[in-house]
């Protein structure tokens, strides 16, 4: 490998070289750094190499907003490629959770990174979102009269948001 690396940083424009250290990565079952070689190569050799340049899978959602809500995630990415992704933040690999149904996105931040596999087993680079889900709280019900001390007794009214419920005791 560092042969050929050392290869393409002398002569950056050799497509041969490219396709030959490709083929190794392939031969010795290394596809994952296929799409890291070609991220950095110049326009001439990626246009060459298009073969191996798989897209990177498609999020349904916009991560530049605040849910309020639970929310679904749909991945897609070319017919015939396999999507993998993470939730922990780490790179994903084809040992990774497989896409098969969406993705439900609960309270908090969730980190989702996925790559598309094609047939031969060729990953796209990684795709990252995060998206962030902050469910509304509802006031706390309103009291009235406010606590104090009585005289006499006093009647005790609770008002309660819409479709809440208020529990109380006595002691």
């Amino acid at each position: 490998e560092s042969i050929f690396l050392d290869a393409i940083d002398k002569q950056p424009e050799n497509v041969e070289l490219y396709h030959a250290c490709i083929q190794f990565y392939i031969d010795s079952d290394q596809k994952e750094e296929i799409p890291l070689l070609l991220d950095e190569a110049k326009d001439s050799i990626t246009e060459a190499l298009s073969q191996y340049i798989i897209s990177k899978p498609k999020f349904s959602l916009d991560d530049s907003e605040t849910f309020d809500d639970v929310q679904e995630l749909t991945l897609t990415a070319k017919d015939g490629y396999t999507i993998y992704y993470t939730l922990d933040e780490k790179e994903p690999s084809i040992s990774s959770t497989k896409y098969t149904e969406p993705i439900q996105i609960g309270e908090g931040e969730t980190v989702i990174k996925a790559i598309a596999v094609d047939p031969d087993g060729i990953p796209s680079l990684s795709a990252k979102k995060s998206y962030l889900v902050e469910l509304p709280i509802e006031d706390a019900p309103a009291v009235s009269p406010s606590t104090g001390q009585y005289d006499s007794p006093v009647q005790i009214e609770i008002i309660v948001p819409d479709g809440y419920d208020a529990y109380y005791t006595m002691d």
